[in-house]
């Protein structure tokens, strides 16, 4: 019998009711997930209380409920045996509570995590596919081996986590790689955790909306570099150390187990060059020197250069690749190993996803939501084209406004064309948002002739597409891998890959 208060060992506690022993069956903070046996935790949320819930839960079969308000337990039906626990934040309390009934899955296999403003889905994906035996959890979804799982946030409640990672650690998986959010860190989902890899990409404005300021931004991406295991199987930090931030973190470093990657600093530990654009990809440099004489391998000079070819794109993702060469060279892979399995690499999903068209032009499809995220997209396909680059973007609703005149100018260094339109505008006027977007047009003085304002999604990208020319590029941003668009309150799907598709069987 699993002795009911196991689970809050190292928690502070109070029983406010206490009821009949029981084996716990399963923890849950969802009543509709609740089943005999089952203890329910109580939050507070933003927009539902769970302890609104707390019959329902007792309805349903649980046995305990897990609270963090004192309240009178006694006006609850049918709760004779039900015991009632006090918990203080107990948000940042799930996750040991969910460790400890687990078992602490998380010491039983390697966790590699991954922050930044931009970069964290395709760096996720360039690891899983150099390591063997992963599970993967992020933005596009959840994968344990080779089954694939929906996802509602970036990084998982801390209880959701905990789950993850012991099914994974039952199926087989040696690595547990996930984005990690600043919301999350904030929040506490991860604190439970040690890091046997952590790499920080690069820090640019977003999600103010939530953190308010710059500097509690990067405080919250700051803390995953706290959290590196410290045991004898040292954790290890990747820092993008041109980034400003990311020379931060680096500065206060207070050891040895960070590894600094640069494109500007032949300096840095491990640093690398794009060589030349090719018909797919890129052919790149990677350059370990200083890396392998840090850490006193005794290797030819050959040994610490290498010089392939990869199906990705852009500076930005040599940033990608060289994170996930060092996090992967940490953790004990030899590098001929890494070059074959990224010169195999497919294609990452709504990540300068071009689409096959008999137009003669490029049709790129990216999740670029941000000023630094559009222009490093910009640039990259400006440099390939011969021809104009149309650039369809939007501003979410309900979030950052003082990234939206950004993004614009940011757009505006690159294209030769502009339709603004909406992205997921959720409850607020999709007009008000297009025109916090064009004011960063009018202040980049931005030609009136060169863009339009298409509300209607599908509208603009069709507007777009019968622009194109030969030799042109058109950029959709903003959704990439998305399969919705979210209108006030409601979800309807829409994708951005399929709108394109269905307009080119139309143009035939």
């Amino acid at each position: 019998m699993f002795k009911m208060y196991k689970i809050f060992k190292d928690i502070e506690y109070k029983v406010l009711k206490d009821g009949k022993n029981f084996e716990i069956k399963g923890i849950e903070y969802d009543s509709r997930k609740i089943e005999e046996s089952f203890v329910f935790v109580a939050m507070a949320g933003s927009a539902v209380d769970g302890h609104d819930f707390i019959q329902k839960a007792i309805d349903n079969g649980a046995k305990m409920i897990v609270c963090e308000k004192d309240m009178n337990v006694k006006e609850y039906k049918n709760a004779a045996d039900v015991t009632f626990i006090l918990v203080e934040d107990i948000r940042k309390k799930l996750g040991i509570i969910a460790s400890n009934y687990y078992d602490y899955p998380q010491n039983k296999i390697k966790i590699i995590g991954i922050t930044g403003t931009n970069g964290k889905t395709t760096s996720s994906f360039i690891l899983e596919n150099i390591l063997e035996k992963t599970a993967r959890v992020g933005t596009t979804g959840n994968r344990i081996l080779d089954e694939e799982f929906q996802t509602v946030n970036t990084t998982p409640e801390s209880l959701e986590l905990i789950k993850l990672i012991d099914k994974s650690v039952k199926k087989g998986a040696d690595y547990f790689i996930m984005e990690v959010s600043s919301h999350a860190l904030e929040i506490g989902r991860v604190d439970m955790l040690q890091f046997d890899s952590a790499i920080f990409t690069n820090l640019t404005q977003d999600h103010l909306d939530f953190h308010k300021t710059m500097e509690n931004y990067f405080n919250a991406k700051k803390k995953l570099f706290s959290m590196l295991r410290n045991d004898k199987n040292q954790g290890v930090g990747v820092i993008n150390i041109d980034d400003e931030y990311g020379a931060k973190i680096y500065s206060e470093k207070k050891d040895n187990n960070y590894i600094s990657i640069s494109v500007r600093n032949e300096n840095a530990d491990i640093w690398g060059d794009i060589l030349n654009y090719t018909n797919n990809g890129m052919k790149i440099k990677i350059n370990l020197e200083n890396y392998l004489e840090k850490n006193k391998y005794n290797l030819k000079n050959s040994d610490g250069e290498y010089k392939f070819e990869i199906n990705l794109i852009g500076e930005y993702n040599l940033y990608n690749v060289l994170g996930c060469v060092a996090s992967a060279l940490s953790l004990g892979i030899e590098m001929s190993v890494i070059v074959e399995k990224l010169k195999e690499m497919p294609v990452v999903p709504g990540r300068f996803e071009t689409i096959k068209n008999e137009l003669e032009a490029r049709i790129v499809v990216d999740f670029a939501h941000t000023d630094d995220g559009l222009l490093n997209i910009g640039k990259t396909l400006k440099q390939i084209t011969d021809g104009r680059v149309i650039t369809i973007f939007g501003a979410g609703g309900d979030r950052d406004h003082e990234k939206r005149p950004k993004m614009s100018k940011a757009a505006a260094k690159f294209s030769d064309f502009i339709i603004l339109t909406s992205d997921n505008p959720r409850t607020e006027n999709p007009i008000k948002i297009l025109a916090d977007v064009e004011k960063g047009l009018i202040e980049a003085e931005y030609p009136f002739d060169k863009y339009l304002i298409i509300a209607d999604r599908e509208k603009a990208i069709r507007y777009g597409m019968k622009m194109l020319k030969k030799d042109n590029s058109l950029l959709i941003a903003g959704k990439g891998h998305e399969t919705y668009q979210i209108i006030g309150t409601e979800k309807t799907h829409f994708d951005d890959r399929e709108v394109v598709r269905k307009i080119l069987e139309e143009m035939k």
